[in-house]
C-alpha cells in the first residue's frame, strides 16, 4: 500500500510529529510505502520526496508587508501546496493519505487536491484547531476559553503570540475554514486518541459517525519496569505556560526536602530558571532522549503531569506508566482516561496546589500505596495500549476509508 504521510514538519518538533514518523516507520517495517509530504525547513529529514515539499513560510515573529501577506495567504489556502500535491499524487498513486497538523504552514487546500483525485483521507487530530481558534483549550480557573468567542473578541484577547494582529488572523482563518467545511467535507475519517476529542469535535460540528476513537499505544518490551526509586518527582515536557511548571516550583517551596527534576526546553525557559534559581530541591535538566531519558523515567518516585489546558492525550503519560511509574496529573481533557486516579496515579486540579502538594506527600511517604499505583500502572500499559493494538485499530481505519471510494 502506498500511503502519504502529510503533516506541516518533517522533523521531529513535537508530539504530532513524533507520531508521524513512528506511523511512518511502522507502516515501513510492514512493507508499505510511505510517501512524505510537509513544508521544506532545514531541520527536514532527508527524503526523495522533497521536490514535491512547498517552500518554507515564516510563521514566527512575523511582521507586515510581503512576507506577512505571504504567511496570511498560506494559512488561508495554499495555491502552491495544493498544485504539488496534486502532482505527489499523479507521481506516487496513493492508496489513502494520512493527515496530521497542516494548519498553517500548508492549509487545507491539500485536502482539494485529495478529493478531486478520489484519494481516501484519515486525519489524526492531535489538538482542538478543528474546533477552537486556539490549539490549546484552558482548563476552568487557567485561561479564558475562546472555543465560542467571535473574531471581535478572540482578536483583542491576543491569545495568539500576544498581539493583536496575530490573534485576528489566526481567529479569521478559523472561522473561515469551520464556515466553509473544508476538514469536515473532505475528510473521510477524523481519528482521535481520546473520547474527551472526540466529544469537542462533536461539540464542533463534525459529524459523530465520521469520528474513530484510537487510543495510542507503546512497545512496553523495549522498557524495563521498575518498583524502585531513588526519591525525586519528575517533569518532561515543554517549558511553557499551558505545561504548569510553574505550579512544580510552587510546591517545590512547600516541600523543601524532596527533589523535584525537570526535564525539557521551552518559550519559559528563563522565566522559570529565575522563578526557581533558590530552589536547592529543584533541578532543570535541559533536553534528554534516549537512554538518558529512559533513566530518568526509572528512577523516578513519580511523574507529574500539571497541565493548565485540556490535554487530549499526553503520549509522555505512556511512557512513565510503561516504566512502572505513578502519575500525578491535572483533571483535564482526555487525561482521566489514561490515568485512573487511585489506581494507576492521582488527579488533581490545576489550579489546587495545596492538593498537588498533598498528592505529592501521599505518594512520597506512603510506600505501599506508591509500589500499588505502580504496578497497576505497568499492567494497565500491558492489557489496554500495547502499540501492536493501536496500529492494528489504524489499519482498520485505513481499510474502512478506503472501502467508501470502491
Amino acid at each position: 500500500m502506498n500511503v502519504i504521510q502529510t503533516n506541516k514538519f518533517y522533523y521531529l518538533k513535537g508530539g504530532a510529529e513524533r507520531y508521524m514518523l513512528d506511523v511512518s516507520f511502522w507502516l515501513g517495517e510492514h512493507g508499505h510505502t510511505v510517501i512524505p509530504f510537509a513544508m521544506r525547513h532545514p531541520e527536514t529529514l532527508p527524503t526523495p520526496f522533497q521536490s514535491y515539499f512547498p517552500s518554507f513560510v515564516q510563521t514566527e515573529n512575523v511582521r507586515f508587508g510581503w512576507q506577512g501577506l505571504r504567511t496570511v495567504g498560506r494559512m488561508v489556502y495554499s495555491l502552491q501546496a495544493r498544485r504539488l500535491m496534486a502532482r505527489l499524487i499523479k507521481d506516487v498513486k496513493p492508496d489513502l493519505c494520512h493527515v496530521h497538523n497542516i494548519y498553517g504552514q500548508l492549509s487545507p487546500s491539500i485536502l482539494s487536491a485529495l478529493k478531486s483525485a478520489k484519494v481516501p483521507v484519515v486525519m489524526t487530530v492531535h489538538d482542538h484547531h478543528l474546533v477552537s481558534p486556539q490549539y490549546n483549550v484552558w482548563a476552568q480557573g487557567c485561561g479564558e476559553d475562546l472555543r465560542d468567542a467571535g473574531l471581535f473578541k478572540a482578536t483583542f484577547s491576543r491569545f495568539h503570540k500576544g498581539s493583536i494582529a496575530a490573534s485576528f488572523i489566526q481567529t479569521f482563518v478559523s472561522l473561515l475554514h469551520r464556515s466553509l467545511g473544508l476538514y469536515r467535507h473532505n475528510i473521510d475519517l477524523f481519528m482521535t486518541p481520546s473520547v474527551y476529542l472526540k466529544q469537542q469535535l462533536v461539540r464542533g460540528g463534525i459529524p459523530a459517525q465520521k469520528i474513530r476513537v484510537n487510543p495510542y499505544g507503546i512497545d512496553a518490551s523495549q522498557i524495563e519496569p521498575n518498583y524502585t526509586h531513588k526519591g525525586y518527582f519528575l517533569f518532561v515536557g515543554r517549558l511553557s505556560e499551558e505545561k504548569g511548571v510553574e505550579t512544580i516550583l510552587h510546591i517545590a517551596r512547600l516541600l523543601p526536602d524532596i527533589t523535584f527534576k525537570i526535564v525539557g526546553r521551552g518559550p519559559e525557559m528563563e522565566y522559570l530558571h529565575k522563578l526557581g534559581h533558590d530552589l536547592a530541591n529543584v533541578e532543570f535538566l535541559g533536553f534528554r532522549m534516549g537512554e538518558e531519558l529512559k533513566a530518568l523515567y526509572q528512577h523516578a518516585t513519580a511523574v507529574l503531569l500539571p497541565s493548565r489546558v485540556h490535554e487530549n492525550f499526553p503520549l509522555i503519560s505512556l511512557e512513565a506508566m510503561a516504566a512502572g511509574k505513578p502519575l500525578i496529573a491535572s483533571d483535564v481533557g482526555g487525561v482521566p482516561e489514561v490515568v485512573e486516579d487511585r489506581i494507576t496515579g492521582l488527579l488533581v486540579a490545576p489550579t489546587d496546589v495545596a492538593g498537588w502538594a498533598e498528592a505529592i506527600m501521599r505518594i512520597a511517604y506512603d510506600d505501599g500505596f506508591r509500589e500499588q499505583l505502580s504496578r497497576a500502572a505497568r499492567a494497565s500499559i500491558e492489557q489496554k495500549y500495547r502499540l501492536d493494538d493501536h496500529f492494528a485499530r489504524l489499519m482498520n481505519l485505513y481499510q474502512e476509508a478506503m472501502s467508501f471510494h470502491l
